[in-house]
């Protein structure tokens, strides 16, 4: 097998060690595919030893709604039985459609909306139900805290990724009423594997990836899973680039029988260029959309992050059923960011060019311990799940951090300048602290073989203190709130579950945009509460889902005058419907609609009754997976997305036309020379369709052009 690059994209040493390092591995079994078990849920559902387990499975399948997802205090259980809306990626999936960015990831779900390009200094952003997640308490690793703000997670760490949608605050606390992502970590193998993969992706991007795994020692007792990974290039959006450097290690100790020690960590440098903001006004017309390659970064502007996690864990099964568990959770992030926003002037697209230097930094320490078992009292099964946990965040930013008018151009002929004299200064200071303090409980009582009904409690105390450059408070926000949860299932048929269900949550507020009058100001915890209403079944050759829902959420908003205020309220209601079907031996079909009534309620006269910003109206997407006979281990796919009309702001002056996009790619997968060799292409948006994508209130970012990436993975 041999690609060829231009003379340009040449291997470089670095290159040639990693391949070299897959090259070497003749001595590992072959191993395709690995799908990661929960040790406490399968204590929990009463197995001899709460131990993780990977399997090797012959065949490449989606996740279905049988498999084990995790729903934070309420533990790991099987989508079919939990009585919200969620949606699971599995790691084959994520390679097979050689995504790069959690957008893409969740491009097939309806409900998930992509808001900023991967190489932005804001990656990693969606939308759930037209409400962005919450950057630093929505995105979970293995359920815990996780600093998601100005990087991209290294997707090639982890088994699949999960998206629980809608109000979360009993589940995991404090976060955005749009939903949760959980990324979950590749676990050690139960026999030794090794692969080795490279790709590129058109600009000129190459990637060398290495994932090893297996179990040694004693009766096999030390588990060890390592991926390693080094990507450098230009990227197609923007004519930018990005060069990152990640690592990734799952260790597992079976101390006895029913106790094992684990540790998790995850490493990665990431610097890219590229994800300009374009700043729109009300006072001027809405840009006409721009080719996605072209250049609108300064000389000098990027945004480099530096990413670390640790995790430490103890699980303990001390009677058949019932599993102790105990966890640290360190997660830190340092951002250095120089970044340019064109600020629209005119109806003809001329800007000012408004250059920000900044640096900041988050750091999260979480500790939580839990209990989870299965009882009896008379008639009545019960599941309880009860923990507590504590956790502080940190951050810190630059004392002077310039954002200045450097130049003026046109955005169909923008001006490229060097903003090399452009630096924050003056130090650092921490400028916010947050801190939440919980206990929870939950019981599934199981009151008859079809009916159940699910209700836990989590009682936060949680404070957020802003403070000046001087170290003084600017704004304190405490708040003890206790979020309850109630769901009630009924059971028609084992493969089916038809559900209601209640939630309350409160999450930190936004801060004000840096384009409005009072930017950076701090507010109070929004609340919000959600009603439910779903059913889910899986069949032989199809399963599907389709939910009701109605969210109410304080609002945040521009005013006339410019200012970032909290004032009335936002109600959310919509149908969302997700399928998959296998509708002949070798055709699969995935799919789905959102349908999406959002309302500001009570706010200001000239808002109030006005559609939420953000919000479309309709989202649909669909793809299509064919296996020919004729060609055994190939497989062809093609997918489509339809984002409807959004609003720009919130006196709907501006709305976002409806785009749609195209995708289609290929892998096959083969045994040469006794290794199995998977080949995989894709090109996104094939039509080069020209659009922007929303990222907040009057902010857009550049849609990403027709792009094309290839990898070959060699298991050996």
């Amino acid at each position: 097998m041999h690609l060829n690059f231009p003379a340009s994209l040449r291997l470089t040493k670095l290159h040639k060690a990693f391949l070299a390092a897959g090259l070497c591995a003749t001595a590992f079994n072959t191993t395709t595919v690995f799908a990661a078990t929960e040790a406490s849920a399968e204590a929990a559902a009463g197995d001899s030893a709460p131990l993780s387990q990977v399997v090797i499975k012959a065949t490449v399948e989606k996740k279905k709604l049988s498999d084990k997802v995790s729903t934070g205090a309420l533990g790991r259980r099987s989508e079919l039985d939990t009585p919200f809306s969620t949606k699971a990626v599995s790691s084959d999936e994520i390679e097979d459609r050689l995504a790069t960015s959690i957008s893409e990831v969740m491009k097939y779900d309806a409900s998930v909306t992509a808001i900023s390009p991967p190489i932005s200094t804001h990656p990693a952003t969606i939308q759930m139900r037209g409400l962005r997640l919450d950057d630093l308490n929505g995105y979970k690793i293995d359920g815990l805290a996780n600093i998601n703000r100005g990087t991209e997670m290294p997707l090639e760490m982890f088994e699949s990724i999960e998206a629980m949608k809608g109000l979360s605050g009993f589940m995991y606390g404090f976060g955005s009423p749009g939903g949760i992502i959980n990324y979950v970590s590749k676990r050690p193998t139960t026999e030794k594997s090794f692969s080795a993969a490279l790709g590129y992706q058109q600009g000129g991007a190459i990637k060398e990836h290495i994932d090893a795994g297996g179990r040694v020692g004693e009766d096999e007792r030390f588990g060890y899973r390592l991926n390693m990974l080094h990507e450098d290039g230009g990227v197609a959006e923007e004519s930018g680039s990005v060069n990152r450097n990640a690592a990734g290690l799952n260790l597992d100790w079976r101390l006895t029988r029913d106790l094992v020690l684990s540790l998790n960590g995850i490493y990665q440098k990431r610097k890219t260029v590229g994800g300009t903001d374009i700043v729109t006004s009300p006072a001027f017309a809405l840009p006409q959309p721009i080719d996605g390659s072209t250049r609108l970064n300064s000389d000098g502007a990027g945004n480099d992050v530096e990413y670390k996690l640790m995790t430490l864990g103890l699980d303990y099964q001390f009677t058949p059923g019932w599993i102790a568990s105990a966890s640290y959770r360190g997660s830190d992030s340092t951002r250095i960011y120089k970044k340019d926003q064109y600020y629209i002037s005119s109806d003809s697209g001329n800007y000012r060019d408004r250059v920000t230097s900044e640096y900041h930094a988050y750091k999260f320490s979480q500790v939580q311990v839990g209990l989870e078992g299965k009882f009896t009292t008379g008639a009545l099964q019960h599941q309880l799940i009860a923990g507590a946990m504590t956790q502080e965040l940190t951050s810190t930013s630059s004392v002077v951090t310039p954002k200045t008018y450097l130049s003026t151009g046109n955005l169909y002929s923008p001006t490229i300048i060097s903003v090399a004299s452009v630096n924050y200064s003056g130090g650092i200071y921490q400028d916010e602290k947050t801190n939440q303090d919980a206990v929870f409980a939950s019981d599934t009582i199981k009151l008859t073989d079809d009916w159940s009904v699910l209700a836990g409690l989590r009682y936060t105390k949680f404070k957020d203190i802003a403070y000046t450059t001087k170290n003084t408070e600017a704004a304190n926000y405490p708040a003890n709130k206790t979020t309850p949860t109630l769901a009630l299932m009924y059971k028609p048929a084992v493969d089916t579950t038809v559900y209601g269900s209640y939630v309350e949550a409160l999450e930190q507020s936004a801060s004000a945009p840096a384009s409005t009058v009072n930017a950076n100001q701090t507010f109070a915890p929004l609340k919000s509460k959600q009603l439910e209403f779903g059913i889910k079944t899986e069949r032989s050759f199809w399963n599907g889902s389709a939910a009701l829902f109605r969210i109410e959420r304080a609002a945040q908003y521009t005013n006339s005058a410019n200012y970032f205020v909290l004032d009335g309220r936002t109600l959310y209601q919509g149908l969302e419907v997700n399928s998959v079907v296998q509708a002949a031996k070798n055709l699969s079909i995935e799919g789905g609609i959102m349908i999406l009534d959002a309302t500001l309620k009570d706010a200001a006269a000239a808002v109030t009754g006005k559609r939420a910003v953000g919000a479309p109206r309709k989202q649909v997407s669909i793809q299509m997976t064919w296996r020919p006979e004729a060609l055994p281990g190939l497989a062809l796919h093609a997918g489509a997305q339809y984002l409807g009309e959004l609003p720009m702001d919130a006196a709907n002056v501006h709305t976002l036309s409806s785009y749609g996009l195209f995708d289609a790619g290929l892998n096959y997968r083969a045994r040469i020379g006794g290794k199995m060799v998977s080949v995989r292409a894709n090109i996104s948006n094939i039509a080069n369709r020209k659009y922007w994508t929303y990222y907040q209130e009057n902010y857009l970012n550049v849609g990403s052009p027709r792009t094309a990436s290839v990898n070959v993975r060699v298991d050996f």
